[in-house]
Parts: structure tokens; sequence; C-alpha cells
């Protein structure tokens, strides 16, 4: 994959008009420093965007549709239909980007190209998927678990209108299967809506609908966050402090989940890239030994040869980079055929 190992060799200048750009994210997760955000999102666009541009018309031949799910204009989703039937009832697989807490889009820079993330929903609506991509609200105008909240009435929203999932190429849409899939600060949040004690009650029907979650390289853990991260101004606004922060993060609302809300969760698949920060690879591997220990499971981890923290997801509907995403659709068939067989 010769455009990722080139990436040190680009500028995000000479591909897109800085003036035009939305970034940079405020995450501490794409490069070995915590505070190194700007190299490795710049390259990944810089790599990507012209690849994703020449697939514009193949990308925007799918069909979507935007929706209002709650009362701000953060409150809209859009759905994205495959053009024709995969599956005898067609599942739905949501995607809930990242960007640190503070920032964030489900269709970013409009003014350059538009196609992130639309490449996304094209991408797996293109293998049978019906994808729906929220947006939610951001720091400063949310506070923990607001996020979450979100995600959870944007999926009852979908369950709640199902005439909205029809089209031509999905007569018969299954909102018995929803799948999650959370990249960065959006697996933070899906993994407190299903974790934390409130957001999603362990009673709550809509937790039988959820067969399948797929985690791309959320900060499982922030045992190591600290004052000196230039993202701790954030982290306070969002959690109240750093000390909370560390204490509703994935893995230690996992760890105090009780036994009977752990065996209703859904199967779980962790994707990260072969390039992503040491530290979100160490808190990676210390979320899936906590799995292993409450319950004897080794979750299956999906490497994504070549790719950095931004790249994954910018790859898609590109023709280059996409192999870890095939895998993600291989384990979700069959992680549905497990659901339903």
């Amino acid at each position: 994959m010769n455009i990722i190992a080139d990436f040190k060799d680009r500028e995000i200048a000479k591909v897109i008009d800085p003036s035009e750009w939305l970034f940079p994210f405020s995450i501490p997760a794409l490069t070995s420093n915590p505070d190194d955000v700007f190299t490795a999102t710049s390259t990944a666009v810089a790599a990507f965007a012209p690849l994703l541009k020449a697939k514009k018309d193949t990308i925007r031949e799918i069909p979507v549709k935007t929706f209002q799910y709650g009362p701000t204009e953060r409150h809209q989703l859009d759905i994205y239909y495959p053009l024709t039937p995969v599956f005898e009832k067609t599942p739905i697989l949501f995607f809930v980007y990242g960007g640190g807490f503070n920032t964030g889009e489900r269709s970013i820079s409009p003014k350059s190209f538009g196609l992130v993330y639309a490449c996304v929903g094209a991408f797996y609506a293109r293998r049978g998927y019906i994808v729906v991509i929220p947006d939610y609200r951001l720091v400063p105008d949310v506070t923990f678990p607001g996020p979450a909240e979100d995600v959870r009435d944007a999926i009852r929203w979908v369950v709640q209108n199902p005439e909205n999932l029809v089209s031509d190429g999905t007569p018969s849409p299954d909102n018995h299967a929803i799948a999650l899939m959370g990249h960065s600060a959006g697996g933070a949040h899906i993994g407190t809506m299903l974790f934390h004690p409130t957001v999603l009650a362990q009673e709550d029907e809509l937790r039988t609908r959820i067969f399948a979650v797929v985690f791309e390289a959320p900060p499982y853990d922030l045992t190591a966050l600290s004052e000196e991260w230039n993202t701790a101004p954030i982290y306070v606004q969002f959690w109240g402090s750093l000390e909370a922060a560390k204490a509703n993060d994935p893995l230690h609302l996992y760890r105090r989940l009780p036994k009977p809300t752990l065996e209703r969760l859904p199967r779980m698949l962790m994707v990260e890239g072969e390039k992503e920060p040491e530290w979100l690879i160490e808190v990676g591997k210390m979320f899936h030994d906590e799995v292993r220990q409450r319950t004897g499971e080794s979750l299956t981890r999906i490497i994504a040869k070549g790719h950095n923290h931004i790249s994954l997801n910018w790859a898609l509907s590109s023709g280059e980079g996409e192999e870890w995403a095939e895998g993600v659709v291989d384990w979700l068939n069959d992680a549905k055929a497990g659901k339903t067989s």
C-alpha cells in the first residue's frame, strides 16, 4: 500500500486549500505523541483526498437522505441505502465518527469535497448494509454522557421510524439487526452507551436489537491523562475533571458492569491501525485483557496494515487500503448469522 507508506512525504497544502479545511482535530491519538495531531491528519488527508475525488461519482451514486432525530442542529443523521438487496432482510450499521469530543461532523469540509464520511456510508452500503451516520453534540455544548445519549436516541429514532429505512435497494429493512461502529471518540460514546449504568438500561429492549459492536481505536483507558496534554481542558469540560474522565472511560465503565449486563452485551470486534500511537495500542491490549479476564472470550482484533489513526476511514471507497474493512464486513456477516441462526 504505497500511498500509506508515502504519508510522511506529503503535505495537506498540496491537496486541499487549508483555508477551507476544518482540521486539526483535537485528538490525543494520532501519533506516538498525544498532542502531535496535525501531522498524521494532514498526511492522511493529502494522500486520500485526490483518490476520493476521483471516486466522487461512485460515492455519490449511493442514495442518501438526511433526517432530524432530536431538537438541535446537531441532532441530524444521514442514511445511506444499498443500490440492490444483498440480504433477504437488510441489516443496519451505525457509524459514529470521532473528533476528540469537541469536533467532527457527518460531512467533513463540504467546501472542499464533502466525501467524508460519505465514503464510509457508501462502502458499507455497497456491501448490503443500511448505514446511519448521526451527528451528536460536542464540547463545549455538552457534558458526559450527553453524546452517548444522542447516539442512543438516534438508534431509537431509526427503530421507531422504520419507514425511513425503505428504499428500492432495501425493501425489507431489519431494525432487529443493528450493528454499531465507533471510531476514536465515537467508539468511546458507543462504549459509554453500552457500559454506563443509566444511558441504556439493562432491560431496555433496544439492547436486544444490537447484534455487534466494532470499536475502531477508541481511548479505552485514560489513566495516562494528565494536565500536560494539550487536550486536557477538553476532557475537563466534558467529564468535569481529569479524575472523572479516568473513572468513566470505556475500560473502567466495562470493569464495573454487573454480570447480568455483561452477559447481554453484543459481540465485540476491535480494530486499530498498524500505525496507531503506542499508548492507544497499549490501552487496546488492556481492554482486550479485561474482556478475556471477565468473560473468558478473546476478542477478535483486526489490524489495518499501514494505516494511522485517521487514514482507516478516509481510505474507504478510495480503492486503496480497504482490506481491513472487508474483514470487518466478513466479521459482521458472521456475527449476524450467529445471532439469527
